[in-house]
């Protein structure tokens, strides 16, 4: 037998597959499994079982028979030949008949025989957890039996010995301990650190972030990681790889969150990480590299209006000037990282050197509406999209709103309008690109007077950085255009830029292999949010997976995952884990 590596794989594995695996589930008897084939998909391992069972109880008395007669007899020909399968030898010795006394011996031998002259066929049991005493008594009590008890009796044992051998499989098997509902609830507990108990926010360096790193820090170190809280506030947890010191696959996400948030966005990353170290400790694991789980002290700069701090540390990127920005209440970070108990002097020693990360891989949800609308658990980010940001005015004239007429007027606003319906036009024509205008201001901003200035925002974003470029030098042509129309002035200011972060081809096939081993289909996409691989690619090859969420809603409240989509999504990233093989060989 060859081992799946989960159920759901097996589900949707082709009959060859599904018989060549559980073919010796039942001794020597691969149609069981052929016939069971035919009730896919499982649910549970229950449901497997009672498949196979009932093709028993459906088979012919001389398929039965044959069955019961391919058990070998205990301590009998077979084991003293030594061509015992390797089930039925772990089973018998694990009730110690590999170490039986000559008189144990003799006396299994004599009762063997008086069984087999009786009956016609192998006397069959459960011997798991049985002592020897406890087998030769069951042994003599039940030669007395009647052949049609006794029968019964066989084939009831040989699915008790089935069961066992599938729960053994499947307990074997890394991605078995996975546990959606223990990071559903871990999910959960970390939506209590908040400011408030009717709104998810949770900032930079907060009690509520302190809170979160107690809890995290805890199921780390219960996943079987050393842990530790470096000078920026990212918690660490480290699962050494076959051998200490080995440069590590980097995996998580960040723990602040924005004001009235989700519960999943950052916190899934985290928390299904911690789940598939788990998974690999609970199964004795050790991976060719080390695995890093951080949670990122802060990805969405809420408090300081500063990105990426912890990702930017841990890349040697930390800009110190940071440290001189206020949160709303005058707080500098400097001062803040001292409240918390850290030292700010001490942030350069967060950063890693490129030769210790062999790649960064984040689960994230979409924040999106693409998967859910293609009927897919999960995707493969090609990209985090590059953006720039600009403030445009465009100065007219105010005047009297029921005074000057429409053909005189130097409408700000109007002009505006039009810009934006034009920015809208030009981003529809190519795919992956969007612009947004999320702010627009008014000046006056008088009911009765016409707005002689107006100020608004854009926001554009591609995964290609020449494609977003030349976006923007045609949305700088068009307000051009539109004021020159209407005889305005007008002004573009840029605000902010971020280059395209581009996921390594290596990795994104490693992912997408993962996804198809699970019988699902692989969909690229491109992330149009930022996330901390943005910082971290400074050092280390990155990837995320993606997945789905309720409506492509996120920073909001509503944000929601189903607890399939869960599980499905970490056995995806467990099996990207354990099958990962860094590109380069000093690694």
């Amino acid at each position: 037998m060859t081992t799946p590596d989960t159920l759901h794989t097996l589900s949707y594995a082709d009959r060859a597959q599904f018989v060549a695996t559980l073919g010796g589930i039942f001794e020597h008897s691969p149609w069981v499994a052929d016939i069971a084939w035919e009730s896919r998909p499982f649910s549970s391992i229950d449901a497997l079982h009672a498949a196979m069972v009932e093709a028993v109880s459906s088979a012919s008395i001389e398929a039965q028979l044959a069955l019961i007669c391919a058990h070998p007899e205990l301590a009998g020909k077979e084991a003293a030949a030594g061509v015992l399968t390797r089930e039925s030898k772990t089973e018998q010795a694990s009730a110690g008949l590999d170490r039986c006394t000559a008189d144990e011996l003799a006396r299994l031998r004599t009762l063997n025989k008086a069984y087999r002259e009786k009956f016609g066929f192998p006397f069959v049991m459960v011997v798991r957890q049985r002592s020897k005493h406890e087998i030769l008594d069951a042994l003599a009590s039940r030669v007395g039996n009647a052949r049609e008890q006794e029968f019964a009796t066989c084939l009831a044992e040989i699915g008790k010995i089935g069961r066992f051998r599938l729960e053994a499989m499947f307990t074997n098997s890394s991605a078995s301990r996975i546990s959606a509902q223990r990071i559903w609830d871990r999910c959960e507990a970390l939506a209590l650190c908040s400011e408030s108990t009717d709104a998810l926010t949770r900032i930079y360096l907060s009690e509520q972030q302190r809170a979160a790193n107690v809890l995290v820090q805890a199921w780390m170190q219960e996943a079987g990681m050393a842990t530790h809280l470096d000078a920026i506030g990212n918690i660490v947890g480290r699962y050494e790889g076959k051998q200490p010191g080995l440069p590590c696959l980097m995996l998580g996400s960040h723990l602040d969150t924005v004001r009235d948030a989700g519960k999943y966005d950052g916190m899934l990353g985290v928390v299904a990480a911690i789940e598939c170290v788990h998974a690999l400790n609970a199964c004795g694991t050790r991976p060719p590299v080390a695995i890093e789980v951080v949670g990122f002290a802060d990805e969405e700069g809420v408090r300081f209006s500063a990105t990426l701090l912890g990702s930017r540390a841990i890349a040697g990127t930390f800009d110190v000037s940071a440290l001189d920005k206020t949160d709303r209440n005058g707080t500098s970070m400097r001062e803040a990282i001292r409240q918390f108990g850290l030292d700010p002097s001490a942030i350069a020693t967060a950063a890693r050197r490129r030769e210790e990360v062999a790649a960064f891989v984040e689960l994230h949800i979409e924040q999106g509406p693409v998967l859910e609308a293609e009927g897919l658990a999960v995707g493969v980010v090609t990209a985090i999209n590059g953006f720039c940001r600009s403030v445009a005015e465009i100065h007219g004239m105010a005047g009297h709103a029921g005074t000057v007429p429409m053909n005189l007027r130097k409408d700000a606003l109007a002009a505006a309008a039009e810009c934006v319906l034009a920015i809208e036009s030009l981003a529809r024509e190519t795919p992956d690109l969007v612009a947004t205008v999320g702010q627009i201001e008014a000046f006056p901003g008088a009911i009765n007077v016409i707005p002689g200035r107006v100020r608004f925002t854009i926001d554009v974003r591609s995964p290609r950085d020449e494609e977003r470029v030349n976006a923007s030098n045609k949305i700088a042509q068009l307000i051009e255009k539109v004021c020159a129309g209407r005889h305005l002035i007008f002004s573009i200011v840029p605000m902010h830029e971020g280059k395209t972060a581009a996921c390594a081809p290596w990795l994104m096939n490693q992912l997408g292999h993962a996804i198809v081993a699970e019988n699902m289909v692989v969909r690229s996409l491109p992330s149009g949010a930022g996330h901390d691989g943005m910082a971290i690619i400074a050092i280390a090859d990155i990837a995320m997976l993606f997945v789905r969420c309720k409506g492509g809603i996120s920073h909001n409240p509503a944000e929601a995952i189903t607890l399939e989509d869960i599980a499905v999504s970490t056995r995806v990233f467990l099996r990207f884990i354990e099958n990962f093989k860094p590109l380069n060989a000093h690694f």
